[in-house]
């Protein structure tokens, strides 16, 4: 990553404690993994991981994240002062800062996908990972990893390996017929993701959970979820104040789903 990147980023922000303390690499194997082997070591809370290019991203569910060069690598070192109940909300705060950062740059409004990707015209654009070392309700660490698919095409992915799902992938380049100024849109995002962080701090959970819920198009339509067990077939109905995902099964009986992938069955 360019010297110019890092000076810029860090004399731009304006927040409290994320991107305080940010590192720079011009190819890792993954800053997610990075950030959780710092965040062993007592890196402090904030410290954000930034990479040009990564040579073993991963989505979750150990998927394969394809990260070349123009893309926005990040993960996030946090330790939260609230309890391990409302871990599972940080993938809406960090969707929610992703979105609202689009939307301000570009104009494109972008639609979210339980539990935590963004979409734009129904193709992913960027995805959230959370991985998270708590002890009970005791106090713990987290790092939430974004990738977001920026100035490349769709076709270097095709190029670069099989990804599965790819033609359900978008970049903003595709999008936007133009590149965007990475530094401006990670600047955006670390702030709005701190915004939204000491909202969750404050208590705030529902206001979190309605903002993610407007910009989602999942409620009312009928769905197929699968856990990695099992498949469920419903209507999304809600989310609970933990962000689970609620539908309606066939028999009237309301199902929590605490993770899985979800996929819309949209009626032709």
């Amino acid at each position: 990553m360019e010297i110019d990147f890092a000076k810029q980023l860090r004399g731009s922000l304006k927040v409290k404690e994320l991107g305080l303390h940010i590192h720079f690499f011009d190819k890792i194997e993954s800053t997610q993994d990075y950030a959780l082997s710092m965040a062993q070591n007592d890196s402090p809370s904030g410290t954000v991981i930034i990479a040009e290019k990564q040579s073993a991203g991963r989505g979750r569910m150990g998927k394969k994240w394809i990260s070349p060069k123009g893309g926005l690598w990040m993960s996030i070192i946090l330790q939260p002062r609230f309890t391990s109940r409302k871990i599972s909300l940080i993938q809406f705060i960090g969707a929610l800062a992703v979105g609202d950062s689009i939307l301000e740059m570009t104009g494109i409004v972008c639609t979210h996908k339980w539990p935590n990707d963004i979409l734009i015209r129904g193709k992913k654009v960027c995805g959230i990972l959370v991985d998270a070392n708590f002890e009970g309700d005791k106090g713990g660490t987290v790092v939430v990893g974004i990738g977001l698919n920026a100035n490349f095409s769709t076709q270097e992915l095709f190029n670069s390996a099989t990804l599965e799902g790819c033609s359900d992938v978008t970049t903003l380049r595709d999008e936007i017929k133009h590149d965007i100024a990475l530094n401006d849109i990670t600047k955006l995002i670390i702030e709005k993701l701190e915004h939204y962080y000491l909202l969750l701090e404050d208590g705030k959970t529902r206001e979190i959970i309605e903002s993610w819920k407007q910009g989602s198009e999942i409620f009312g339509q009928r769905v197929t979820v699968n856990d990695g067990n099992n498949v469920f077939n419903g209507r999304a109905l809600d989310l609970d104040d933990s962000g689970a995902l609620l539908i309606t099964l066939a028999d009237g009986s309301v199902k929590k789903i605490l993770f899985g992938e979800v996929k819309v069955i949209y009626a032709v």
